[in-house]
């Protein structure tokens, strides 16, 4: 049956490709009523056969493996995060020593590297607080800060963030700057 339907194929391509060169050809048949039927019939027979065989044929599919799962990098400060987390446990006295100590370091190195300053003279600026222009971030690494105004203290009542988290965010954002050359 292939042969067959191939054969004719082919017979089919032929005498439409001497058709094109030669018109004459064209005049052998004539487009009656039954010719155009018997294509159209042969069309839809074609169609059929090819959305039966369609059917039986069966699908692929691969399968992927699990996606891999991302290794963390860890970004600097997630340490610092966690310490903010920890806030109401136990020793919070002494972790905020720590972290007042690092951000101290930071502070010092910062405005050695970024700064142009020697160690003693930015030793100096954090202690009397003139190292930046933020009064929060001043005198959260100040050995004796100045005692914050009244308005300051009954602000801080109402803030859901705690004053020591504040400065310690103050700093930070202070030090980005510094590093960043915005200050």
């Amino acid at each position: 049956m292939r042969t067959a339907t191939a054969f004719v194929g082919l017979v089919a391509t032929v005498f439409g490709f001497a058709v094109v060169v030669n018109r004459g050809l064209g005049g052998l048949f004539d487009l009656d009523y039954l010719v155009v039927t018997l294509v159209g019939v042969l069309a839809l027979v074609q169609g059929v056969r090819y959305g039966l065989s369609r059917r039986k044929t069966q699908f692929r599919a691969t399968t992927t493996d699990d996606p891999e799962l991302r290794y963390r990098v860890p970004t600097p400060g997630d340490d610092l995060d966690i310490e903010f987390v920890g806030d109401r446990s136990l020793g919070r006295a002494h972790r905020r020593e720590q972290l007042r100590n690092r951000l101290h370091e930071a502070a010092l190195e910062t405005l050695t590297g970024y700064g142009g300053l020697t160690r003693d003279e930015a030793a100096a600026r954090l202690d009397d607080g003139t190292w930046t222009d933020d009064p929060v971030a001043a005198a959260a690494l100040q050995d004796a800060p100045p005692r914050p105004s009244l308005a300051s203290r009954l602000r801080a009542l109402f803030r859901t963030e705690s004053s020591f988290a504040r400065s310690a965010r103050h700093v930070i954002d202070e030090l980005d700057a510094i590093q960043e050359g915005r200050r």
